[in-house]
Parts: C-alpha cells; structure tokens; sequence
C-alpha cells in the first residue's frame, strides 16, 4: 500500500512539474516580442528586430502559443472554430498586457531576471485563462453542471415543434448558446418510414435499452435553455457518422421565436 502511494506522489509530482515547465515555455513564448527586443537591445552594440523573416517569427510564436492553449482548454468539448479564434485572441491580449505590466514593473538589472518575470505573468495569464475557459464550459455562473457541448446526447425537457408544451428525452446538441443550446430531439419510435429523420445506434450513450433510436435530421434545431437540462453530464456523444450527416445536413438559420 505504501509503494503504491509513493508511486502515485511521485507521478503526481512529476506531472506537476511538467505542467510547470509547460507553462514557462508557453508565457515564454507570449512574451516573445517583449523579452525578445529587450535581450537584443542590452547588447553592444545594441540590436533590433529588422526584416520580414524577423517580425514574422517574433509576433508569430506568440500567435501560435495562444491557439495552443485555446485548443487545449477546449480539448473536451467540441466547439466552432470561430470560438476557438476568440478564445485564442484574449490569451494572446491578456498575455501581452501581462508581459508589457511585468516589463514597466520589474525593471531588474539582469536582463535574465526580467525575461523570467515576464514569462511568468504571461504564463500565468494563459493558464487563468485555460481555467476559465474549462469554468466556462462546465456551466460557468448557470449551475455547478457542465454545459452541454455540440455532438453530446443529453437528456431534457425538449419542447414540441409545432405546438406548445414539451416532453423530457434524448437530445443531441447542435450549437451552445449563451443561455440555451440547440439541439434536435431523439425518439425511439421507429421512422424509418420518415426523410426527416435517420437511425442512430445506441452503442456509447444509451445503456440500458439497447435499441436503436432516431433523430432528426435537416430540420431547424430547439431552443432548451440550460435549467431545462434535467442532467448534469451528456449521455454519451453522438456516434460519429450520424453526427456527421447531422452536420451536413443542417439548415441555415432561421430568425426563432421569442
């Protein structure tokens, strides 16, 4: 018992320290085009960043580490690439603005000193921001439940399509919202005689009747606020051809009802 939970420390330790070095490297790399000039102008003769090639890699890393922690922070749920961009823009923001507070408040003599400073504010930056994100996408202020993502079957109370009311079912999640996700509701009647509405297994989701379902396909999605999901995780995730086809064949959108 006592080698296991030494073992277990000693991952544990190991894989904090990682994470650590993972963090430097990447405030490293958002601090770039402020440790960058300083280190080049304490030298002498002093020098600068000249040329294409230079700028480009100089404001370019910084763009690259800032998606990287944008799709890491992401990593389990399925989001728009849009959202990804925006997310990965305030790492690369905030972590500017962190180097250049830590650049006008750390003035150390040692260039070394300074360059460890501004890392360390970006790098702390990107990782509040990681933690935001996964704070954001497990319910933020809504609930402690996680927020449904798209490609996720839940349960909920799905509202009728063409009239007023709902029934509680299996849904899958097309698109997260800021107070609601739309989603397109799942039967397990049989409509196979329907064009409006496909086979989907049950494998990875549904556990306990162990039959098909069948969702709809190429019509507009519901609105289900995030109260009206009646679980606090999915189900399962949508099987990987259906939701496919489900992505292909959906509609434009449409301007929905209040």
């Amino acid at each position: 018992m006592a080698r296991r939970t030494n073992t277990s420390c000693l991952g544990t330790a190991v894989k904090g320290y990682l994470l650590l070095n993972l963090w430097i490297i990447v405030g490293y790399a958002l601090a770039l085009p402020v440790t960058l000039p300083d280190l080049m102008a304490s030298q002498e003769p002093p020098l600068h960043v000249r040329g294409p090639v230079q700028h480009t890699v100089v404001h370019g890393v910084p763009v690259v580490a800032a998606l990287g922690v944008a799709l890491f922070a992401s990593r389990r749920r399925s989001v728009a690439g849009w959202v990804v961009l925006a997310r990965a823009a305030v790492v690369l923001v905030l972590g500017q603005i962190a180097a250049h507070w830590a650049a006008a408040r750390f003035d150390a003599p040692e260039w070394s000193a300074r360059a460890m400073a501004q890392c360390g504010a970006a790098g702390l930056v990107a990782y509040l921001c990681r933690v935001a994100v996964r704070w954001w996408d497990n319910g933020g202020l809504a609930s402690g439940s996680r927020r449904p993502g798209p490609g996720e079957i839940w349960h909920a109370a799905v509202p009728f399509r063409d009239t007023e009311g709902g029934k509680e079912r299996y849904c899958v999640v097309m698109r997260s919202r800021l107070h609601y996700a739309e989603v397109l509701k799942i039967t397990s009647q049989n409509k196979d005689h329907r064009h409006d509405h496909i086979r989907m297994p049950s494998d990875g989701w549904d556990l306990t009747s162990g039959k098909d379902h069948w969702v709809e396909i190429g019509l507009q999605p519901l609105r289900v606020p995030y109260q009206d999901f009646t679980d606090g995780r999915p189900k399962g995730r949508c099987p990987r051809a259906v939701w496919r086809r489900l992505r292909a064949e959906r509609p434009a959108p449409v301007a929905s009802r209040a």
